[in-house]
């Protein structure tokens, strides 16, 4: 980059002081601007230009440790005369005019141009030299251009001024305007930038060149040529710091203690913003996550340096820096002309990178007393608490009381606003200053553990563990065990769960209590009966324990509702209740409970898995929905996965196979991977069971912290190894882990065919292999569990499993009554199976009409659920047009969003109205179109048509 484009004014005023020389009009031109305004690149242009008009070059460069050496600059410029020599260095008056009639006589040959760069650190006896050069000008045939950093305490001093003020013209470099930033750009990028670069790039350096320079690489480093990997421009970062450094190490101790308070009240704590989604703003159906928002531009690439400028309190600053009102208006002007402050009313600084080079200046001890005093400023001055705490976080301990103080304040304000890491910094900081144990650190603690769990919940149980420890009453203790998360309490060590128990026992019967400790016991009850502590017989006392609190348990405060939930799952898992008793009081605990994403740090989340169970999934939907969309709005990560992983068990509940994969992919891309157990993540184990996933298989196979969960339970890895070997081609080994599963299950307690229908798989494998009598037996059993539970999915997909392995007329008639219980059950794909089993068994038996319709069935319930083997076997199957080509399968290849798209505009509905009727832009409705174009292979609406029977239309939609 050349800093010289836009200095073309500046160029002509000394070219053509060039040309007066040459006539023998000489002058003196002072060239004046802040660091980094292209001085020094103005001055090494000037040389190419003096050679066209026929003027010999003499340059020098001054330095301040050169400033003690007499006629130093000097000797640079008339060292290469002939005739000169090595200067004398004691300085005189006739050696001063000898050394001016040596350049007249000199110029009187040929024209001179004396270039000085950096006046300002020039020796006394070079200044004094050029004052009277400029004096005797007039009649030679030289021009002397001299450089003078405006800003440096050297500037101002008289012999300095003196000689400026005997130039002819002073030429003051200005920021660049936008118009030269906007070729600078196209200079660099080799091609015209876009309007936003130009304007970052331009807010960015305020138009001075040093610091569009660093802005232009950085543009640079955003812009990679393809197939080659970023530019790294952290050396030029690192020399422009040094470049500042060193300016400001130059500069008084006043102006000094101005940059350094200016760059710690600069700072502020950062404000958490969720990635995927923008406040107020609604996500597109269908969008993926991490993906930006349909019909938004993709943002143009980051300009370092293009922020807004912090408001600073200018009477603080003053007060930080030591410095009454008139020093500190005198210091801030020095760093305005040296070009490290923009022009403005408060200070402000003109880049980052000079907070940053003010920053690395200082020593750690002068770093540690500024911010400490910085924070002392903010707290007195009854400054918002995150603002002092921000300048905390830079000191290495908080002993003093009033510090702790703040932090704890600041964290409550970051957790009320959802800045729950910045919450969790100022704890973690407040625990530096805190002693080693007591009471007070326990609070500590508990408020950290309570920022931590919606984003690091492993280290929320850590914290919680070691505050468990410091208090010092049993009801204390038991309070801070009822905030434990229980899907994390199940996987701690055994001994914390038995200083739990022992807490519990100590706090005595829930039902003799009353107030907080009440709720504290029944809370500590849900937990251990969740865990199970006993072992497998503690899970059939759920169900005698349920009944003990009568037909209508109280449910009026949240500790009962999570008891209740618990017992609840106690008695379906151990089929002790019926499903329809069970979804009677899963409905009133639902009624009860309010909406929110906090449930997932209680028992809540088994309701979910209940009401699968029980089939009843009408108000569990909606009650998700607007738990998550709260979620959302708040950020935080635990919930938000925990929450996808509870919407892909009721989707999967209903048979929208589809929709729970995404909402599975949701709950991993939130990181549940990284802190959840494997029983806590069952629905995910599920929907990679029932989707034949195998690579969400394999994802949770890999999980490993299934090691700290107690041996009794049954483990989901050996669901999916038997998964992976069905995919595989692999029956026997599949069923080999499927009855090790159900093994476990049933030492657990584990026998509700809802849950998991393991028998149903064990029977069709035994089947597969030959074995038909253990596959008949183990179907019979399944059969007479679902009917002891009484919901009509598990009792139609047990009657289609006997059915599938009964050879003729009664095999037929099993598969009818399967398809009658499911034809209007909650489960689709289950119903789909069914329809494609028996379509294929009436096809093979002779009677085509009804198989057609069966399998035509089959296909529509599987494109609407998204289950696209199904429907490729009942494409197969079918003989007419429609499931002879490959038409189905390419629409269960469509996002649910792409078909919900497809289907209006197959029908007819135009993209404006679609994107009405969806709430959606209209580039979303575009984009989701195209890519439906894309997978089914047509060039638009036309063809799109011959896909209307197989989308949804507008009363789908």
């Amino acid at each position: 980059m050349t800093p010289l484009r836009g200095r073309e004014r500046e160029l002509d005023l000394i070219c053509a002081a060039m040309e007066s020389a040459r006539r023998g009009d000489g002058r003196l031109l002072a060239v004046t601007g802040g660091l980094g305004s292209g001085k020094t690149a103005l001055l090494r242009r000037l040389p190419a230009l003096a050679e066209r008009r026929g003027l010999r070059t003499l340059t020098a460069g001054c330095a301040p440790q050169e400033q003690d050496f007499p006629f130093g600059v000097v000797g640079q410029l008339l060292d290469p005369l002939p005739g000169c020599g090595p200067l004398d260095l004691v300085p005189g008056p006739d050696r001063s005019a000898e050394l001016l009639s040596s350049v007249a006589d000199l110029s009187r040959d040929q024209p001179l141009l004396l270039l000085v760069d950096d006046l300002q650190w020039a020796d006394p006896a070079s200044l004094r030299w050029l004052g009277e050069l400029a004096q005797r000008l007039a009649g030679l045939h030289a021009v002397v251009v001299v450089s003078l950093r405006e800003g440096e305490p050297g500037a101002d001093a008289p012999p300095v001024q003196t000689c400026v003020e005997r130039a002819a013209r002073l030429v003051h470099l200005a920021p660049l305007p936008v118009e030269t930033v906007a070729d600078l750009v196209a200079d660099h990028l080799g091609h015209p930038g876009e309007p936003g670069q130009i304007a970052a790039c331009h807010e960015a350096s305020g138009g001075n060149p040093l610091f569009l320079s660093a802005a232009l690489t950085a543009l640079a480093a955003a812009e990679p040529a393809a197939g080659h990997a970023l530019a790294a421009p952290e050396p030029r970062r690192v020399a422009l710091h040094e470049r500042l450094a060193v300016a400001l190490r130059s500069q008084p101790a006043p102006v000094r203690r101005l940059a350094r308070a200016l760059a710690v009240l600069d700072q502020g704590p950062d404000r958490e913003a969720d990635p995927d989604q923008e406040p107020g703003r609604e996500a597109d159906p269908g969008r993926e996550p991490g993906r930006p928002a349909e019909g938004r531009e993709p943002d143009l690439p980051a300009v370092p340096g293009h922020e807004h400028c912090r408001e600073v309190d200018v009477e603080l600053v003053s007060r930080l820096a030591e410095l009454d009102t008139a020093g500190c208006e005198d210091a801030a002007r020095s760093l305005r002309r040296l070009g490290l402050l923009t022009d403005g009313p408060a200070p402000c600084f003109a880049h980052p990178a000079v907070r940053e080079a003010v920053e690395e200046s200082m020593t750690p001890a002068e770093h540690e007393d500024i911010h400490l005093r910085a924070a002392q400023l903010l707290h007195n001055g009854g400054h918002p608490a995150e603002r002092a705490a921000a300048q905390l976080l830079a000191v290495t301990s908080c002993h003093d009381a009033w510090t702790v103080d703040v932090l704890q304040a600041a964290a409550t304000a970051a957790r009320r606003r959802g800045a729950r890491r910045e919450a969790s910094r100022y704890l973690r900081h407040a625990l530096l200053g805190s002693s080693p144990s007591g009471a007070d650190r326990a609070a500590l603690l508990l408020d950290l553990a309570a920022s931590e769990r919606d984003i690091d919940p492993q280290a929320a149980l850590r914290h919680l563990s070691q505050a468990f420890l410091l208090l010092p009453t049993t009801t204390a203790r038991a309070l801070a065990a009822a905030r434990t998360p229980p899907f994390l309490l199940g996987s701690c060590p055994p001994p914390v769960i038995d200083i739990v128990a022992k807490v519990a026992a100590d706090l005595g019967d829930p039902d003799t209590l009353t107030g907080a400790e009440r709720q504290a016991a029944l809370r500590l009850e849900a937990r251990l009966r969740h865990v199970a502590v006993a072992g497998p017989g503690e899970m059939g006392q759920c169900a005698p324990r349920l009944r003990a609190l009568g037909d209508a348990p109280p449910m009026g405060t949240a500790a009962e509702r999570e008891l209740v939930t618990v017992l609840l799952h106690g008695a379906t898992v151990t089929q002790r209740m019926t499903g329809a008793e069970v979804a009677h009081q899963a409905e009133r605990v639902l009624q009860h409970e309010p909406a929110s994403p906090g449930h997932v740090h209680t028992a809540l989340p088994h309701l979910c898995g209940v009401l699968a169970a029980a089939e009843s999934l009408d108000a569990i939907g909606p009650w998700l929905t607007i738990a998550q969309e709260r979620a959302r709005r708040d950020g935080a990560s635990v919930p938000r996965a925990v929450i996808a992983a509870e919407l892909a068990h009721v989707l999967l509940a209903r048979g929208r196979l589809q929709e729970a994969r995404a909402h599975a992919e949701e709950a991993v891309a939130h990181g549940i991977m990284d802190w959840a157990t494997l029983p806590a993540m069952t629905a995910l184990v599920m929907v990679a069971v029932q989707s034949r996933d195998t690579g969400l298989a394999r994802l949770l196979l890999g999980h490993r912290r299934e090691t700290a969960d107690h041996d009794y339970r049954p483990s989901p890895l050996q669901l999916l190894r038997g998964s992976v070997a069905v995919t595989g081609g692999d029956p026997a080994t599949a069923l080999e882990y499927v009855l090790d599963w159900g093994r476990s299950a049933e030492r657990a307690e584990w026998r509700n065919p809802a849950l998991v229908p393991w028998r149903s798989w064990a029977a069709g494998l035994h089947h597969r292999l030959g074995q038909t009598r253990k596959a008949h037996d183990l179907a019979d059993e399944e059969y007479e569990r679902a009917v002891a539970w009484g919901t009509p999915v598990v009792i139609g997909r047990a009657r289609r499993v006997k059915g599938a392995i009964t050879e003729g007329e009664r095999g037929i008639e099993l598969l009818r009554e399967s398809a009658a219980l499911l034809q209007d059950s909650v489960n689709a794909m289950e119903a789909a199976r069914t329809e494609l089993l028996l379509g294929r068994r009436l096809l093979a038996a002779g009677r085509g009409a009804e198989a057609e319709e069966r399998l035509g069935r089959a296909r529509d319930r599987a494109l609407a659920c998204g289950v696209p083997w199904i429907a490729e076997v009942a494409s197969r199957e079918l003989a007419g047009p429609a499931g002879s080509g490959q038409q189905p399968v390419a629409v269960s290849a469509l996002t649910r969003a792409e078909r919900r798209v497809a289907g209006l505009a197959a029908h007819g509905v135009p993209n404006k109205n679609i994107a009405e009727r969806l709430e959606v832009s209209s580039r979303a409705v575009e984009k989701h179109l195209t890519s439906a174009y894309r997978k089914l292979k047509v060039a638009g609406r036309a063809e799109l048509a011959a896909f209307s029977p197989l989308l949804p239309g507008p009363a789908d939609a």
